[in-house]
């Protein structure tokens, strides 16, 4: 009888983050929620368009919200997937740390995106240093296959040593484009049920939180010894020696040709608990030991802490020796210099810290700034002549400003927002500036998304106090910064979007906000009295701009608008103030004629420029939308 050759396995190609998100999949996870936040962002958006029928895929309000479904989800005993990005474990911290102590019983793996270098913004964290605060296993993988592979056994160690575990992926493994060997989805029909155990699941009593920190000890041990199989020891016969973090494992792979013999080296994808007895094998067998890693010398402290043990301990190299930067990630170049140094060929020039720009452009100027007919452009140009309508001049008004899109008020040609700290602190902020004595107005810029996520506990704050302030709500139904996930206030039916929208101005009312009013960016006459009136009265004042995100708007029957060269007077009338007070992209300068160009393909209509033209030269392009259709 003839033998059926096997299927053979199905190859896709995957980023890291997606291998991860695939992972959840493929261990049969029934759950996945999170919040927006590059590199984090792909895991949700793959699973949105990609998990099974079975699974639930949706974005919670915030991080902390996130975590604590899927805390819920697992104690009564179902697969949980949770993903964010650094910032948004800060975020989730509170709970992170109590949902540790209590453990899990279905498995609950978190995806935490790190962003070595700034690539995406806020400030540059290393989470492994919350892993171990919170006594939870992480891992960490070096390849797409491994992203997947690891993560799909993430859940079956979360399960049997009854524990959360984090899932650390950086900016560069998760852009890291490789295929990835598929497996099949394991089909897992549980039937759910929330034990009445208040010795896990609460925190009253002081002898109950303590053992429940023994337990968490013993779960983090015991994950551990599951995952050891992830970490690779090779002993060789040389002296040196090589300790480096699987994210970066691949820059030293490539720098391996410097030695004449490999020197022996640990490969670690399981970041805590750390594999001590491996390490502490091959500081027996070293002279000499480099510690490879990003950001924080988290792996390297213990390096140094197990090496000072011994009898004869080797010398450590690594970021105390400056021979690998603590600011920014790796990259092949500087771990080929620290290699180097490990071999002795050469003394290495410090690593390359980011340098201050120059003192002048040495091209034309690029300014981070809003997209072509975005309405926050139009509200923050409304902002500046309600502020001077009400008798100020914008430099005298002090503007607390917020995570998103709306941030971007800070620079030219707007130059209002003065403050960043994190989601929703805008309002607080605010409040604190008044609280500090600033007797001109004091603004909160905030977007519709930051609001919901972080703003409403303020925002009753501030009202039960009575403080005199503006909040400035700018609602374009979408974290747009972040790749258009929709907000819990968009109403449109889309992947990810809320089954019961909210409404910013009805919380506002509920929050017994003295003023609240709404308006369309668009009408900057109308938005600029509301405003000014809002900047005048006391108390607490909502004022919400409101308007769709321009990315998300279809462009059919977009009339563009034109430049009337007759009535323009460029450079030699006001020189020219549309450009200046605007901003717009779709604007530009023609420098043969000396007047005012606008692209049509760039513009959407919004009419801005319009308004700031104190020639009356600019007018719809009727003729362009004629030929659009």
């Amino acid at each position: 009888m003839p033998v059926t050759p096997s299927a053979k396995p199905k190859t896709e190609p995957l980023t890291g983050v997606e291998a991860c998100a695939r992972g959840a999949v493929e261990a049969g996870a029934r759950l996945a929620v999170g919040y927006p936040g590059t590199p984090a962002t792909p895991a949700m958006e793959y699973l949105l368009t990609r998990a099974p029928q079975e699974m639930r895929v949706e974005w919670a309000v915030n991080e902390k919200v996130a975590l604590e479904i899927a805390a819920g989800h697992s104690w009564a005993g179902q697969r949980s997937f949770v993903a964010m990005k650094m910032s948004g474990l800060n975020v989730a911290s509170d709970a992170l740390l109590s949902v540790a102590t209590s453990g899990t019983r279905g498995g609950l793996v978190l995806y935490v995106g790190d962003d070595p270098g700034m690539y995406y913004g806020m400030v540059e964290q290393d989470s492994r240093l919350w892993a171990r605060l919170a006594k939870l296993p992480l891992v960490e993988a070096g390849t797409p296959q491994e992203a997947k592979d690891l993560t799909r056994a993430a859940f079956e160690v979360s399960e049997a040593a009854e524990t959360p575990i984090l899932v650390r992926g950086t900016s560069t493994t998760a852009n890291t484009l490789a295929g990835v060997t598929l497996g099949s989805p394991q089909r897992d029909h549980r039937q759910s049920s929330v034990p009445f155990d208040l010795d896990r699941y609460t925190k009253a009593g002081a002898a109950r939180c303590l053992r429940q920190h023994a337990d968490t000890l013993r779960r983090l041990e015991r994950a551990g010894q599951l995952l050891a199989s992830w970490n690779s020891l090779t002993l060789s016969g040389s002296d040196l020696g090589i300790v480096a973090t699987a994210s970066v494992w691949g820059y030293v792979a490539e720098n391996l040709g410097l030695f004449p013999e490999k020197p022996s080296h640990l490969r670690v994808a399981v970041l805590n608990p750390l594999p001590d007895a491996e390490i502490l094998r091959l500081l027996e067998h070293c002279a000499r030991v480099l510690v490879v890693e990003e950001l924080e010398p988290y792996l390297e402290e213990r390096v140094r802490a197990l090496a000072s043990t011994l009898p004869r301990p080797p010398t450590i190299l690594g970021k105390r020796e400056h021979l690998l930067p603590q600011v920014g990630d790796l990259d092949p170049d500087l771990v080929a210099s620290a290699l180097a140094a490990l071999a002795g060929r050469e003394t290495p020039a410090p690593p390359r810290q980011p340098e201050p720009p120059p003192p002048g452009p040495t091209w034309a100027p690029r300014q981070l700034t809003f997209c072509p007919g975005c309405p926050h452009r139009s509200t923050y140009f409304a902002l500046q002549q309600a502020i001077r309508r009400a008798g100020f001049s914008p430099d005298e008004v002090v503007v607390a400003g917020d995570i998103g899109c709306t941030i971007l008020g800070m620079n030219p040609p707007h130059r209002l927002c003065r403050t960043e700290v994190a989601m929703g602190s805008s309002i607080a902020l605010a409040q604190g500036f008044t609280y500090a004595g600033i007797d001109r107005p004091v603004v909160a810029a905030i977007g519709d998304s930051t609001f919901f996520h972080a703003g409403i506990p303020a925002l009753l704050n501030a009202s039960a106090q009575r403080v005199n302030l503006t909040v400035l709500v700018l609602d374009n139904s979408y974290a747009a910064m972040t790749g258009y996930q929709p907000s819990p206030g968009n109403f449109r039916a889309e992947a990810g979007a809320v089954a019961n929208p909210l409404s910013i101005e009805e919380l506002a009312r509920a929050a017994r906000v003295r003023r609240v009013r709404k308006a369309l960016p668009y009408f900057t006459r109308r938005l600029t009295r509301i405003l000014s009136q809002a900047l005048g009265s006391p108390g607490v004042n909502v004022v919400i701009a409101e308007a769709p995100c321009v990315a998300r708007l279809p462009r059919r029957n977009v009339v563009p608008y034109r430049v009337r060269p007759e009535r323009c007077t460029g450079l030699e009338g006001c020189a020219p103030s549309c450009l200046e007070s605007v901003g717009c992209p779709a604007m530009d300068l023609d420098e043969t004629t000396g007047r005012v160009a606008i692209d049509s393909a760039r513009c959407l209509g919004c009419g801005l420029c319009a308004a700031a033209c104190p020639q009356r030269a600019i007018r719809r392009n009727l003729k362009a939308r004629r030929r659009a259709r």
